[in-house]
């Protein structure tokens, strides 16, 4: 049996949508902290020790030290190491339409239990899902209730995704720590400066963060291009997005695991490219990601072959260079792809081609190892290459 992997809930916002009063929140954050079982003891233990540092007596909470800059991030800095995951989703509140219909807590509740459930469901084979269901917790008592109406127990009544009656205050006030620190950086309430310097100490920490509704501009805002010809720029990063969003449209029911990973990788690169546009992810830090929301872990190998190449060969604009990938947001980012791509595909094709060369000496032309119907491309390639054009 795979190791059990736990989901430490919380929830960070309100329900309300009459956005001119200053106190209502924009956005409604969920955070699950994920945590494999031989971790969860050793995790607990630490998080007890940095309760006690900073709060001595009751809990570790985000509101204890919520403007208190350094202290934040000195709790960052001592979690950073430790052994979990975030997975999490942002809802913008401002962006469901005054005619959907959902815009009242029950309705809201509904809507954001749904979603969650499908995308925790397809995500996540196996997950003990822990929560404080505590009154002022409505969506965490509500989405308690969802997944024992979805989750059918076995002959043990265990559930191998739902709700166990699995506990943890620590891990808990972990994830209200976590989804406080995100609000930081989404909410208008409590939006920080410092959001920036917050999220670099724990972005290796981040599995996922799910912008919700899906909209593609969400990507788009904060980006600022520095590069004096920008003509083709936002031609290039909304095209690169619109055809991630369409893949993932278009893939986000399969069952199939390699285009669970296509699809996990691409939410990734979106991620990333809203944080951090101008920024590559390299190759180990991606496969950590997308290792720590499965079992079956994927080697370098095996995502370049199932996961970049086959995204590429549907259309979609990866760039990579030496320093990784990314989704493009500049027309350097490309130049970086075709340079980097040409230091294979150029001493690839010459070595062919010497080859080529070698057998057609040797056997007075007689033979071309080019001459297959196949290969025709490469000879006209390599023929064009000769004459210099």
């Amino acid at each position: 049996m795979d190791e059990i992997q736990y989901g430490f809930l919380d929830e960070f916002g309100d329900y309300r949508f009459d956005f001119d009063k200053s106190d209502v929140s924009t956005h409604f954050i969920i955070v699950a902290i994920l945590v494999k079982d031989s971790n969860k003891a050793s995790l607990e233990q630490e998080m007890d020790r940095i309760r006690q540092v900073y709060v001595q007596t009751g809990d570790l909470t985000s509101r204890s030290f919520d403007n208190d800059h350094t202290q934040r991030m000195q709790i960052l800095n001592e979690i950073k190491d430790l052994p979990f995951s975030v997975y999490a989703y942002a809802i913008d509140k401002r962006k469901i339409r005054e005619d959907s219909g959902i815009m009242s807590k029950t309705s809201f509740l509904k809507y954001v239990n749904k979603m969650v459930y499908r995308d925790l469901n397809r995500t996540f084979e196996q997950l003990d899902l822990v929560a404080d269901d505590r009154d002022e917790k409505s969506f965490i008592r509500e989405f308690k209730r969802y997944i024992r109406t979805k989750s059918i127990p076995d002959l043990f009544n265990h559930s191998t995704f739902g709700f166990n009656n699995s506990k943890s205050n620590n891990l808990l006030q972990l994830a209200d720590v976590i989804a406080g620190t995100l609000a930081k950086g989404y909410d208008r309430t409590h939006q920080s400066d410092q959001y920036r310097s917050f999220f670099k100490i724990i972005r290796n920490k981040i599995a996922a963060i799910n912008l919700l509704p899906l909209d593609y501009k969400d990507f788009l805002y904060d980006y600022k291009s520095t590069n004096q010809d920008s003509r083709y720029n936002d031609v290039i990063i909304q095209h690169s997005v619109n055809l991630t969003y369409q893949y993932i449209e278009k893939h986000r029911k399969s069952e199939e695991d390699e285009e669970k990973l296509r699809i996990d990788f691409l939410k990734f690169l979106l991620f990333n490219l809203k944080e951090n546009p101008d920024e590559y992810v390299y190759t180990e830090e991606i496969l950590d990601n997308l290792n720590a929301i499965r079992d079956l872990k994927l080697n370098p190998h095996n995502f370049r072959s199932t996961v970049v190449s086959k995204l590429r060969d549907s259309g979609l604009l990866i760039a990579s260079s030496n320093k990784g990938y990314k989704l493009p947001a500049c027309l350097n980012d490309l130049y970086d792809f075709v340079n980097l791509s040409s230091l294979t595909i150029h001493p690839m094709i010459q070595r062919i081609s010497k080859c080529r060369d070698q057998i057609l000496l040797a056997t007075d032309n007689e033979i071309d190892i080019l001459g297959q119907k196949g290969y025709g491309y490469l000879k006209k390639l390599i023929e064009l290459e000769k004459l210099g054009i």
